[in-house]
């Protein structure tokens, strides 16, 4: 199978930055803004993001440092382009379209889902733009981030300010060459390419 990125609107990607002042510095240092339970409910035995969220509120909600919202807001965007490390905990799913509005924003996506499968992890180098965390260590999140902060931050930040990165994660229409759509097309291409090499060393008298 292919594992490919949510569409995110590549004009809403560029308004998001247009809109944003000229001077803008990264404030935030950690943020999410998303739904959050107090006290999760046990739906036919599972917890809603297996009390990831929950855990993440409980121990950080109200720290100076990190910059967490459980309500809606239709300018998050520029929340994220003001922010450092953007929070991607699983909820229902491993993931959602805040991991690539997140990275294609230039905040490092900070993923906390166990067993998660990253879109194209062939061609995209998601360990040189993204940290991945253990659901379990969510707890240790903030030594964590600073260790990061104090080591290959900057380095991660270069990294996704990468145009062929950015233009991988997104939709345009019509089609570029390296963008999502491309990458799909040419995914499936060499899954069929295989298959049919595969077809042909068939031999139905070795069978």
């Amino acid at each position: 199978h292919v594992v490919i990125p949510p569409y995110i609107s590549p004009e809403s990607v560029q308004r998001a930055i247009e809109k944003a002042p000229a001077s803008r510095r990264r404030d935030i240092w950690a943020f999410f803004r998303g739904k959050m339970e107090v006290n999760p409910k046990n739906i036919s035995g599972r917890y809603y993001s297996k009390g990831v969220r929950t855990a993440i509120l409980k121990k950080y909600g109200g720290r100076r440092r990190f910059h967490l919202n459980r309500h809606r807001f239709a300018g998050y965007r520029s929340e994220i382009l003001r922010s450092v490390f953007c929070l991607c905990p699983l909820g229902w799913a491993p993931w959602s379209p805040r991991l690539v509005e997140s990275a294609v924003l230039g905040c490092v996506p900070v993923v906390i889902a166990d067993g998660i499968q990253l879109p194209f992890s062939e061609t995209v180098r998601w360990p040189e733009i993204s940290l991945t965390v253990a659901e379990k260590d969510v707890r240790n999140l903030r030594k964590i981030l600073e260790h990061v902060t104090a080591t290959n931050l900057s380095m991660i930040q270069r990294n996704l300010r990468e145009p062929a990165f950015k233009r991988a994660l997104l939709y345009n229409v019509p089609m570029m060459e390296g963008d999502a759509t491309w990458h799909i097309l040419d995914a499936l291409s060499r899954k069929l390419d295989r298959s049919y090499r595969r077809s042909k060393d068939f031999d139905p008298m070795r069978s």
